[in-house]
């Protein structure tokens, strides 16, 4: 293999993490299509082209090439993530898609609030928005919104939450359950 881009180096990221901070979204789909087909077999490189195909907007095609990987690795979970960006993009929801096993999705809504009051029980300390979010990862296959938008969302709850820090930026933010 003779390309622009190879993946054979050690330090093959590079060329990924180039094209990333370009934003050059047709040159990371095409570096990752070359890759997946010359490692067909490496969950990795197939992963990463569906993740170029919904950045590169192609939604339908990402979901056509994540399925047949979904199907036979959905114990994994494999590509829920990338089939879910598809789906919104096409602005559908997981119940638009025929899992084998349905991805529990958070949402900010009373659920969220109620799993974050869950995760948090029990601790005395302010927790960081930061960490609370890794926390709400391991408890659901799927977020429908970032670190920020959680913190934006939380921070309407004086009922049942206290904060500390910069209420601004989300990484100075800190959180803790209001003692009743």
């Amino acid at each position: 293999m003779n390309s622009e881009y190879d993946y054979d180096d050690f330090e093959d990221w590079e060329d990924d993490a180039n094209l990333i901070d370009k934003e050059d979204w047709k040159g990371l789909l095409k570096l990752r299509l070359e890759r997946a087909r010359n490692q067909p077999e490496d969950l990795c490189a197939q992963d990463r082209y569906g993740e170029a195909l919904v950045l590169n907007r192609k939604y339908l095609e990402a979901i056509e090439f994540l399925t047949p990987f979904y199907k036979k690795y959905y114990d994994e979970g494999f590509g829920i993530n990338w089939i879910m960006d598809a789906l919104i993009g096409l602005g559908k929801t997981e119940n638009d898609y025929n899992w084998i096993m349905k991805p529990k999705v958070l949402r900010l809504d009373k659920l969220t609030i109620d799993l974050c009051i869950k995760v948090l029980k029990g601790r005395r300390k302010h927790t960081e928005i930061f960490d609370l979010y890794i926390l709400l990862m391991n408890e659901a296959d799927y977020l429908t919104f970032n670190e920020d938008e959680l913190s934006k969302f939380l921070l309407k709850d004086v009922d049942n939450f206290t904060f500390m820090g910069d209420i601004s930026r989300f990484w100075d933010l800190q959180i803790k359950i209001k003692k009743t």
